[in-house]
């Protein structure tokens, strides 16, 4: 590692402790040092020792979370690299998911200008979305397209530049809007078995505040976890920074106790979605859900053990380790 960016590391470990301490009342060294054993031992990261809560728990409950490291671990060793590639490349997944993805796609720059004015013909909004973005950096909408081929032309010439896909603007389910601009998904984390068999690990809601098109934390958004067999939220929710909220902050809507529409079809489809690639056996699915349909967003090949352990329930690394080994 570079020496620059250990030394800030360490000085961003060293703020972040000393704020734990006055929270906790024990010392700032205390929780340094219980932190370098977290990480030693358990292979955790600053950001799950605070906002995860890791200082809190016990070294038997932390032998059983799913770490930066242990995550990394199941990845290595369950998904395979040479099939990952659906996963990291939004073209390739639209295609290869196309039964679960219900909305019209183009990539700009893999189609003739004729394609590209269609596609604008057919839909009044859009989603940009750049090829190579990671947490919904350079996502936007477009609701005023070009209407003259001069204009057309310098947007496709840009878009094409830019190495972008377009999609067509989903409309949400009524009971999924929170007062935000964002499509509010479910995360629904699978694993599969080599023999095919695949089943949901964890699920929780992602609703977005404000006026940013993404639903994730580091946009501002809450988590909450969803229980599996009925839909219905069943933990507070939590922020980027560990803030822990019943109510969603945005609209007053108290969202323990919410249900999920259209539930059935989000499990069904995961499980089916799961299926259809087995040597990528960990999975986090963003789920869209419509008026009278559920739709893949995307698929995550690397397991979100922030998700997996923040939200609600915990001991997730025991969890997944047992069921991949048919326990």
């Amino acid at each position: 590692m570079n020496p620059s960016i250990a030394i800030n590391y360490f000085k961003r470990i060293w703020g972040e402790v000393s704020k734990l301490s006055k929270q906790t009342g024990y010392s700032r060294f205390y929780h340094l040092m219980d932190y370098l054993s977290a990480f030693v031992r358990h292979g955790a990261h600053i950001d799950q020792y605070i906002a995860g809560r890791f200082w809190s728990y016990s070294n038997p409950q932390r032998s059983k979370c799913l770490t930066h490291y242990r995550r990394l671990a199941l990845q290595n060793k369950y998904n395979n690299p040479e099939d990952v590639h659906y996963f990291v490349n939004k073209p390739e997944f639209n295609e290869f998911f196309s039964d679960f993805v219900h909305r019209g796609w183009l990539w700009v720059k893999k189609s003739s200008f004729e394609d590209f004015k269609a596609f604008l013909s057919r839909y009044p909004a859009i989603i940009i979305k750049p090829m190579d973005g990671k947490q919904g950096d350079g996502i936007r909408m477009m609701e005023n397209v070009p209407q003259n081929d001069e204009g057309q032309h310098r947007l496709f010439d840009a878009l094409a530049q830019e190495d972008v896909i377009l999609e067509e603007l989903i409309i949400q389910h009524p009971d999924m809007v929170f007062g935000n601009r964002s499509v509010n998904t479910i995360r629904v984390l699978t694993a599969c078995r080599p023999d095919g068999h695949a089943r949901i690990m964890k699920a929780f809601l992602r609703a977005g505040v404000g006026d940013t098109l993404m639903d994730n934390t580091a946009t501002g958004g809450y988590y909450y976890e969803v229980d599996l067999d009925t839909g219905i939220v069943v933990s507070e929710g939590i922020s980027k920074d560990g803030d822990l909220v019943f109510i969603h902050p945005q609209t007053d809507i108290v969202m323990l106790g919410f249900k999920v529409p259209l539930w059935d079809q989000v499990v069904k489809m995961c499980v089916d979605a799961a299926q259809r690639l087995p040597r990528v056996a960990l999975v986090g699915w963003d789920v869209a859900i419509s008026q009278d349909h559920v739709q893949l967003i995307e698929g995550n090949n690397s397991a979100d053990y922030i998700g997996y352990e923040f939200v609600g329930s915990n001991g997730y690394y025991e969890k997944i380790r047992s069921f991949m080994q048919g326990k």
